[in-house]
């Protein structure tokens, strides 16, 4: 194990002069609050400058939201602000915090309000009479600060929210001309895919209100996104505000004037494996001992990569916190809304990437694991940013911070027998210590012909809507101009695109091209699952795969779903829009996970051969795996869906990972076929976006016409 400690971190502040010369902002600013350094640059980027594009680079917990928000609560234009966030557990936390702001810079609260798709379906049961694209132009109109996630933008900026008898362009002419500024938090999170409908969205925009400001606030900004906006021309418009290279950082004792405390010091442990390896090792006695010693000034987390471990370690660690009187909660993918919120309170959190980006928590112990640098340096930036938490009524202050990394067995040696090796006992400051680990992971693979083969649906969808009559006369002045700016983004032509869209149409696979115009696209096939026993009850949306192989399930039929829905007092409509194929009722997590393998319809081997490693549209899907009574009803109803695959025969799902270094979150599963004339075949089968993205990087190179042994490298 390696220990190291990182150094505290403290950011500028402004120099109150220059903060009195803005007079809009002065004149508002509360008494109590001083503004950093960078939130003044932001300010004056987004209220005082050419540029079109600013990118702020803050670390997290340097008050980035509050700086994009400074136009708005300063001095306001009659346009308003549209702020998105990646989940929608972050958007109404952000909420709660928009209107604590308003309030304390003397704004009414009415100004905010929040847009996604549970709240839409308030809006419209409350509303009776309103269809979404009534209450979504209804929020437009009433509300100058609007929260919201990339999705809904997205759908919006893709003409997707119609009414008849209304012209196609209502909502998003409302939206981009009553709204001068987008600001993307956290965008990082995002890739290829979501960067061309980010780009393809303020385009559009940006021809309708020419004022236009985008704020993307990231503490590591893709080099695609800056790329891609030099590309188009953006260069001299872009104003990156780089606290780091500024000179606002300092890293070590906080100095005395002039300076606030971000990120206190950490001791930090590094060590090989993963998180379940280190707890039942002995890691859970020093871990629960830990807390102990200290409460109740200490709070800890866990956060690993698989849903199923966090379950685990949730069973292997409840009695044992149970003895010491601690508090222990799960927050993962299938963790219904209640529970999930509930759990920030316990005194040991144990969630998995849904905690990576999400609601602020204050603990003071954090262990992790990490398959690759970003996800490291993500998830240690949780800890250090709190000096204690409220809990009735009293304030417990925090005495160290305390984190164990978990990384592979490689990275550790890197780290520790390279000629670049941390050095034990060492303290560093922070961007030391991601520059180390950025070295020592290998780099993600990017998939830098997703754009050329299917992002460039996206920007058609557009064009194809300003082809239509009447937006063809009403947008005939820069529908041209678009169109090349377009075609920059994805690298290909749009006519042409337009003409092969229509070709999958004629061939009854527009699947395919729904899949390359969502946002973030979907992961295998999707299931419902009402939890209605227990404490924790709700209703989650989750992969089917998963659940057949982690979980105990009852089938249900649509009509059952929606009664044990309806019976916890919620709504199942949001589950009933055809994007979820089956119902279950949870019963419980399974003590082994069950293979499952992906059963291909019967086939001979020329049509397995000619459909090798290229995208389908496929019906007739199935799914073996013990354990499952109803898996021949099951196989039944999944015979209808037309789901959009990727097929490499002959490789499992490990080997293709292995030579195209794919992450550990790209779903590839197993696949078997009888055939007509060659018995059975099996290999890997790529669902959804991930076949689109399999895809991009094998189209000029297929698997078989590659060395055996040899790595892809891209």
């Amino acid at each position: 194990m390696l220990s190291l400690t990182t150094l505290p971190v403290s950011s500028r502040l402004a120099d109150p002069a220059e903060v009195a010369a803005e007079q809009g902002l002065a004149a508002r600013l509360p008494a109590n609050l001083q503004l950093s350094q960078h939130q003044l640059a932001t300010y004056r980027a987004l209220r005082n400058s050419d540029a079109t594009i600013v990118i702020n680079t803050a670390m997290t917990g340097d008050g980035k939201s509050l700086a994009a928000l400074l136009p708005l609560l300063a001095d306001p234009p009659v346009e308003g602000i549209v702020s998105l966030f990646p989940t929608n557990e972050l958007v109404q936390d952000q909420l709660r915090s928009a209107r604590r702001w308003l309030t304390q810079w003397q704004r009414p609260e009415r100004w905010v309000e929040a847009i996604f798709g549970a709240r839409l379906d308030q809006l419209v049961d409350e509303a009776q009479h309103l269809q979404r694209a009534d209450v979504v132009q209804q929020l437009l109109a009433n509300h100058r600060f609007l929260l919201s996630n990339p999705d809904i933008l997205h759908a919006i900026m893709q003409f997707a929210y119609q009414r008849f008898g209304r012209s196609r362009d209502a909502v998003i002419g409302d939206l981009t001309l009553q709204f001068q500024q987008a600001v993307f938090d956290e965008f990082h999170v995002f890739a290829e895919p979501q960067i061309i409908a980010v780009l393809t969205a303020l385009l559009f925009w940006h021809t309708q209100q020419p004022r236009l400001k985008a704020l993307f606030l990231s503490a590591t900004p893709q080099p695609q996104l800056v790329a891609a906006l030099e590309k188009l021309g953006y260069n001299n418009r872009i104003r990156l505000i780089d606290p780091q290279a500024e000179g606002w950082y300092h890293h070590g004792p906080l100095p005395a004037q002039g300076w606030r405390l971000i990120a206190r010091p950490l001791a930090l442990d590094l060590a090989a494996g993963t998180v379940e390896e280190w707890v039942v090792g002995g890691g859970d006695q020093a871990l629960v001992q830990w807390l102990h010693e200290r409460r109740p000034a200490a709070k800890g987390a866990l956060i690993v990569n698989s849903v199923a471990t966090a379950h685990r370690l949730y069973a292997h660690l409840q009695p044992l916190c149970r003895s010491h009187q601690l508090t222990v909660a799960l927050n993962t993918g299938i963790t219904g809304p209640l529970a999930r919120s509930a759990s920030y309170s316990a005194d040991l959190l144990i969630g998995t990437s849904t905690i990576d980006i999400g609601v602020d928590f204050h603990i003071n112990l954090l262990v992790f694991e990490a398959g690759s640098a970003g996800a490291f340096l993500q998830r240690l930036g949780r800890l250090g940013r709190h000096d204690g938490y409220h809990a009735n009524g009293q304030f417990h202050h925090f005495d160290g911070f305390k984190a164990i990394a978990l990384v592979p067995q490689f990275v550790y040696e890197r780290l520790t027998e390279t000629e670049q090796a941390l050095p034990a006992d060492a303290e560093l400051p922070r961007p030391a210590l991601a520059q180390a680990i950025q070295s020592a992971f290998p780099p993600p693979i990017e998939f830098r012909r997703y754009g050329r083969w299917w992002g460039r649906f996206i920007p058609a969808r557009v064009y194809a809507e300003l082809l239509r009559e009447p937006l063809r006369t009403t947008y005939a002045g820069i529908r041209d101009h678009l169109r090349n700016q377009y075609e920059q983004v994805a690298e290909a032509k749009l006519n042409q695109t337009l003409h092969e869209w229509q070709k999958y149409k004629d061939r009854n696979n527009e699947a395919i091209v729904r899949e390359a115009q969502s946002f973030r696209g979907t992961s295998g096939l999707m299931a419902a699952v009402v939890k209605d026993d227990g404490d924790d009850r709700g209703v989650i949306g989750y992969d089917l795969f998963w659940l057949l192989a982690n979980a105990e399930l009852e089938l249900l039929n649509e009509q059952g779903f929606s009664q044990a829905v309806t019976r916890l007092g919620l709504k199942p409509d949001p589950f009933l829009r055809g994007f979820h194929h089956c119902f279950f009722r949870w019963r419980k997590l399974r003590t082994q996970r069950e293979a499952v393998t992906v059963l291909l319809p019967r086939c001979d081997t020329q049509w397995l051969h000619a459909n090798q490693q290229q995208v389908l549209a496929l019906a007739g899907l199935r799914v073996d795996v013990n354990g499952h009574a109803f898996l021949n009803t099951l196989n039944r109803q999944l015979a209808q869906v037309q789901a959009v695959v990727f097929l490499i025969p002959t490789l499992d799902p490990q080997a293709v990972r292995k030579r195209l270094y794919l992450p550990p979150t790209f779903q590839l599963l197993p696949y078997r076929v009888d055939t007509s004339d060659a018995g059975k075949q099996s290999g890997a089968i790529a669902i959804g976006r991930d076949a689109l993205l399999l895809d991009s990087i094998l189209r000029d190179c297929p698997l078989n016409t590659c060395a055996v042994n040899a790595p892809l490298i891209f």
